[in-house]
């Protein structure tokens, strides 16, 4: 303990003798260690840390399986979890709950949306999680005009200011009157990230859910203790065949499946996250190579000095144990500098990365130092072993016959060189996967979404389930409520469009890139599908404007029209691609469609015929193929079905297509569409406002993360690569400065010189840009599925690539080389 104490003395007394070497490699070591800790940060957040419930790991979710495609997974009927309760041997307890929707807040200031889970109400007790403060809801609570809710900690700060008299006080959700009964603990928050500011419970047993036609409920599990997820798979194999008997309607073909939940959180963070990681761990491995070079040039300026203690009886392993000690000082700054930039990191993280699920989880946690030590460790061992190793080779006689002068030998400059070559590479990969990905973004910046966005705002008037647009009651009249839908939507659509700075006013359900339905459907006509082979299409219901404001081109027929009418004959209008795939050889205006829903044995009462067909539109957003699509007319919604009552749609966006730019009239406009909206109903929110530029570039936020972080990495191995090779160039002219000044003293010119400094620079950038771009072929295919109309292999983006980096490794020649021609000889004749 003794002598490591006597080295870590030393090499702190060494390190502070050269404060430019110290700073350089503690800002690289640094650099590669907090990116790599700050990634590590988000893959522990979203993929490794234990879920925050009793006993994470028996822990599962039951999805539901079609006849003819066992990989296909839906949510079952929500009827079906008093079955599975009383049937299975696996299971402690089987809870439901929702993702997050939108709801309507009223009754406590102006109407508002809010983010709502539905649950029911033994899925507190399942995950082992109970209120803070009052109870859970019970089943008896849960009814059409009246019921009890829970709310988060954070609403209950932001509306009720920690009133500890929260419990029973009442709120409107969706008009049903809804008392509070519990407000959970803080950070409780839903499996898929984001926020809620509400639980509203759902009683699986009502009357409303027994014709098990309602999809929308996950089924999560807690396995009995010592069962397995494949004990659990059997025995629900055997439950799924007894419900396929008692309901053949519903359960034909119908299987189970059951899966861990953490398996079901976390499934598609991987392909995400790690080509991220390991683009990461290449800027920490630049890092290294950087170090290890600045290390190997600074231990042969000090071979005397190791001589003179070989001399003096210090052993090879002394020495090498002191040089160890060394390094290991400069990981251990650099390691300490490294957590310092990951907490900037994970607060760059959160500002950027908006659209991370559960993104205010990501921390510095025991898991996270741990992974931070281990790298700093290893990275000792591996920028500083090679050096080290070396220095206590040193021949001792050739050292010191030197008399104040070694010559750095010719193994030492090749292994100088070749660590340059390797950042180069490893740069060159690092830049290519940046290079694909902003050609990939500049492509879909130019991607034609199938409409004009230019001058178009858009906003959610959604209205809600209770009240008089849709009765909750059993039995509810909606033949009558749709009239009542149709009525509100015609008045604001027409006071709207009365505005003086308006051109022209459409709605839809789903406007594109902001979300879509399915339909499936029949063509009349032809030989009935098989049921597993029923064509699907998305779907919207629209205004009869809707076409000409959001100025899709129409192909061929006509749009739809005012005159489209509940009375009138039923009609509806498709894409371009619908009719390639069912029309290829026909024209498809004429043909008539019986339209159904998916999961549902269920189907209109009469058909539509199609009246037009209008060009192609990338609902899903611009990386995506554009969808076939069916459009109908919300003035033709139907309220009743064959076998059961389906609720006229409520959701709604509005399109507003301005007179001129929308700059200039987006505050005013949406004052007077939240003044209109209010005349007509005074408890409806207006939400999502914003312009449909923003909505496209908004779908476009995964490519611009992506882009953002592998920018960062490709920036941060640019500047490692640069210092390296500006390093080794430094290196190289400071040990010849001697022949430099011979040569020019014998009449070499100095472009001589500078032709000698730079063609070592070329070669090194040439040779190293070759090797990477070998390696990036096979590497950019991990980002493949990021990118769009180019090819991990792009030739363009390659060679542009290889320029710049070639041009920049010139660039960090320059200085070491103009250092070099400005030599005076008298002065490098008498050099040391």
């Amino acid at each position: 303990m003794d002598t490591f104490l006597q080295d870590v003395r030393y090499a702190m007394r060494s390190l502070v003798k050269s404060p430019g070497f110290f700073a350089i490699v503690v800002l690289s070591l640094a650099l590669g260690i907090g990116a790599n800790s700050t990634i590590f940060s988000v893959v522990n957040a979203l993929m490794y840390r234990t879920l925050p419930y009793h006993d994470p790991d028996r822990l599962t979710v039951i999805w539901a399986t079609e006849a003819g495609h066992p990989d296909w997974r839906h949510a079952p009927p929500i009827a079906e979890l008093i079955d599975w309760k009383a049937r299975n041997n696996v299971f402690d307890d089987i809870a439901l709950t929702s993702g997050t929707e939108s709801n309507t807040l009223s009754g406590i200031g102006e109407p508002e949306p809010v983010a709502v889970q539905y649950a029911t109400p033994n899925f507190f007790g399942l995950l082992g999680v109970q209120p803070a403060l009052g109870r859970v809801p019970r089943n008896d609570e849960v009814q059409d005009e009246f019921q009890t809710i829970l709310i988060s900690d954070a609403f209950w700060r932001r509306k009720f200011n920690r009133d500890p008299n929260v419990l029973g006080k009442s709120v409107n959700v969706e008009r049903v009157v809804s008392t509070i009964v519990g407000v959970m603990p803080p950070g409780f928050a839903p499996f898929y990230g984001g926020t809620i500011d509400l639980w509203v419970p759902i009683n699986a047993a009502s009357p409303r859910y027994s014709a098990r036609q309602d999809h929308w409920l996950m089924p999560v599990a807690r396995l009995k203790r010592g069962v397995t997820i494949a004990q659990a798979q059997l025995d629900m194999n055997v439950v799924a065949k007894q419900l396929e008997n008692d309901y053949p309607a519903s359960n034909k073909g119908v299987g189970e499946r059951v899966f861990p939940l953490d398996q079901e959180l976390h499934q598609g963070f991987g392909q995400i996250l790690y080509p991220l990681l390991g683009a990461v761990g290449f800027v920490l491995l630049i890092a290294c190579v950087n170090v290890g070079n600045l290390l190997q040039s600074r231990t042969e300026t000090r071979h005397k000095e190791f001589a003179v203690r070989a001399s003096m009886g210090a052993s090879r392993r002394r020495i090498l144990a002191q040089l160890l000690v060394e390094c290991g000082l400069l990981s251990i700054f650099g390691g300490t500098l490294g957590i310092v930039i990951t907490i900037w990191g994970i607060q760059l993280v959160r500002k950027i990365g908006g659209d991370i699920p559960n993104a205010d989880s990501i921390r510095i946690d025991g898991r996270v130092l741990l992974f931070t030590l281990i790298v700093s460790l290893a990275t000792a061992i591996l920028f500083g072993l090679a050096p080290s190793t070396n220095a206590s080779r040193a021949d001792l006689n050739a050292v010191l016959r030197e008399g104040g002068r070694w010559a750095s030998s010719g193994s030492g400059t090749r292994s100088r060189h070749l660590l340059a070559i390797s950042e180069i590479a490893l740069a060159m990969v690092l830049l290519v996967g940046a290079g694909l990905m902003i050609n990939t973004f500049l492509r879909l910046q130019r991607v034609n979404p199938g409409f004009d966005s230019s001058n178009l705002l858009t906003m959610r008037i959604d209205l809600p389930e209770g009240g008089k647009y849709l009765q909750r009651v059993p039995g509810g009249d909606m033949e009558k409520a749709t009239p009542l839908v149709v009525t509100f939507r015609r008045q604001l659509l027409e006071q709207i469009a009365a505005l003086p700075s308006v051109a022209s006013v459409g709605m839809s359900t789903t406007l594109p890139i902001r979300g879509f339905e399915g339909r499936t459907f029949t063509i009349l006509g032809r030989p009935a599908p098989a049921p597993n082979d029923i064509p699907g299409a998305a779907f919207s219901e629209v205004s009869p404007g809707f076409f000409q404001t959001m100025r899709i081109p129409l192909k061929r027929g006509r749009y739809l029209t005012e005159s489209d009418t509940i009375s009138s004959p039923w009609v509806v209008v498709i894409t371009e691609a619908l009719a390639r795939r069912y029309f290829p050889n026909e024209d498809p205006v004429g043909h008539q469609l019986l339209l159904g829903f998916p999961g549902y044995p269920l189907n209109e009462d009469r058909p539509r015929q199609i009246v037009g067909v209008t060009a192609d539109v990338k609902q899903f957003g611009p990386g995506q193929s554009a969808p076939p699509f069916l459009y109908t007319s919300f003035l033709q919604q139907q309220a009743v079905f064959p076998g059961g009552n389906v609720m006229p749609h409520l959701m709604g966006t509005v399109a507003i297509r301005t007179t001129s730019d929308i700059g200039a009239h987006e505050a005013d406009l949406t004052l007077s569409v939240k003044q209109i909206v209010g005349r007509l109903d005074p408890d409806q929110p207006v939400t999502d406002i914003m312009t449909m530029q923003h909505v496209l570039a908004a779908s476009l936020s995964d490519w611009r993360l992506y882009l953002r972080f592998l920018g960062t990495f490709a920036a941060m191995a640019l500047l490692l690569a640069v210092i390296g090779i500006y390093g080794v160039m430094s290196y190289f002219v400071s040990q010849r400065t001697r022949e430099i000044g011979i040569r020019m003293a014998l009449g070499a010119q100095r472009a001589d010189v500078l032709r000698m400094i730079t063609t070592l620079g070329l070669k090194m950038a040439a040779l190293g840009t070759a090797i990477g771009a070998a390696l990036a072929l096979g590497l950019t295919q991990l980002i493949k599925g990021f990118l769009y109309g180019v090819k991990p292999t792009d030739p363009l983006t390659f060679a542009i690539v290889a320029v710049v980096l070639v041009a920049v490794a010139l660039l960090a020649c320059l200085i070491p080389a103009v250092r070099a021609i400005r030599v005076d000889p008298i002065v490098s004749l008498r050099y040391e």
